[in-house]
């Protein structure tokens, strides 16, 4: 099966709310097979509601919506379906009962203004809703089956785990989805590398997505098993691995954080910092994982001239002759760090993260990194454009990966 989701409210159109029940949905639908063609965003206006269902079962076989439930005068969901089925509304008799019951559990009684919410278009049924007064609808509209459900999260949840997946759940097989994060190359080649792969083929797909340097790559396939789609994932994976080579840095939900952890931690080696730009980010990344402890023994946060003399012995004579953003402060700054800690490495960052600050010599995005390590210390720098936030994570994820490289090197 293929479905369309329809999100309705003026607060998403406004940007007041963010929909987050359509990617909800989407993801537990590929989990049985079912792959969601599109996500619609419909403001409360009856004929846009009304076009919505209708095109929406043209295309698909099954058409979800979210919100328009409640029982205001804002709440056009019904009367947009009832419109599209061209089937008037009328008062159904379970959806009542269970509002009642609702209710009376509460020690409530259901009002005139609430009644409306047990309006369901004729020849629709009705579908529970355990967390709040709203029924759900499951109706036929044209060979498409319609399932509305109310828009608050945990009620649309629960609605759709009780009525959805064990209505659908076994027609469609399986999807599965499986990630590769990368860093340290191109998009563009990126794209290059994987052309083939990224054309559609049947039920497989593959694409890629950046953020702040990482690029990932999304694949997902649908087969008659999760176990059968497993495999074809698997191929593909080893596939993309061998085309990006060191690149790639982990799956699904691996972090640059999380990876320099696996591979500091079996070595039983220890890794200290110290940052200027970023500000303390590198610290989060490393901190983000459960267990760092065990090999992450500390940071220092230099953002003063100050702090790099008197806490990394950094020479004062350094920072007059080159300035703070320099190759020759990033290697003090990792030695020192690397020295105060004991640390079997050390990672430093110092640089412009803007708006302001830069000059023709040190433009704004300027970072200096240093790695000090049992071999030495190696030094880079990057121009990183983009915002002040952009240009701190992108460079914390540089210095990570910096490490990540001398690990796997010294395996």
């Amino acid at each position: 099966m293929n479905a369309i989701i329809l999100a309705i409210g003026d607060e998403l159109i406004s940007g007041q709310h963010v929909d987050t029940n359509s990617a909800y949905l989407s993801d537990r639908l590929a989990t049985v097979g079912i792959r969601a063609l599109a996500h619609w965003t419909i403001g409360d206006e009856l004929s846009a509601i009304e076009d919505a269902f209708k095109r929406a079962a043209a295309a698909a076989e099954l058409v979800i919506s979210t919100g328009g439930l409640g029982p205001t005068g804002d709440d056009l969901t019904r009367q947009g379906l009832s419109d599209a089925m061209q089937r008037p509304l009328a008062l159904d008799a379970d959806g009542l009962a269970m509002m009642e019951a609702f209710f009376a559990d509460r020690g409530w009684t259901v009002s005139e203004a609430n009644r409306v919410q047990a309006m369901l278009p004729e020849g629709s049924q009705a579908l529970a809703n355990i967390h709040g007064t709203a029924p759900g609808i499951l109706a036929k509209l044209g060979e498409a089956t319609v399932v509305c459900m109310p828009g608050v999260p945990h009620e649309m949840k629960a609605m759709f785990e009780q009525h959805v997946l064990s209505r659908f759940g076994s027609q469609s097989g399986a999807i599965v989805r499986r990630a590769l994060k990368t860093f340290g190359m191109a998009e563009s080649e990126v794209g290059v590398r994987l052309a083939d792969l990224m054309t559609a083929r049947g039920d497989t797909r593959v694409g890629t997505i950046v953020k702040a340097g990482v690029i990932t790559i999304n694949m997902q396939t649908r087969a008659d098993s999760a176990d059968q789609a497993s495999r074809v994932l698997d191929d593909i994976a080893a596939d993309v691995r061998r085309r990006l080579g060191v690149a790639v840095f982990g799956e699904d939900d691996a972090t640059l954080g999380s990876v320099v952890g696996e591979l500091l931690k079996p070595a039983r080696q220890t890794l200290a910092t110290v940052e200027s730009c970023t500000g303390g980010l590198i610290g989060k990344m490393l901190t983000d994982t459960p267990g760092a402890s065990d090999y992450y023994v500390g940071g220092v946060i230099a953002y003063s001239n100050r702090v790099k003399e008197d806490m990394l012995d950094v020479p004062a004579e350094l920072l007059r002759e080159f300035g703070a953003v320099s190759q020759k402060v990033a290697q003090a700054m990792a030695e020192g760090c690397r020295k105060l800690f004991a640390s079997n490495w050390a990672i430093s960052t110092t640089g412009i993260a803007g708006p302001t600050g830069g000059t023709e010599e040190k433009p704004v995005g300027l970072v200096h990194f240093a790695l000090a390590g049992p071999s030495g210390t190696s030094t880079t720098y990057q121009h990183i454009a983009g915002t002040r936030e952009i240009v701190r994570i992108r460079a914390a994820r540089v210095a990570l990966n910096m490490l990540r490289l001398a690990l796997l090197d010294a395996q």
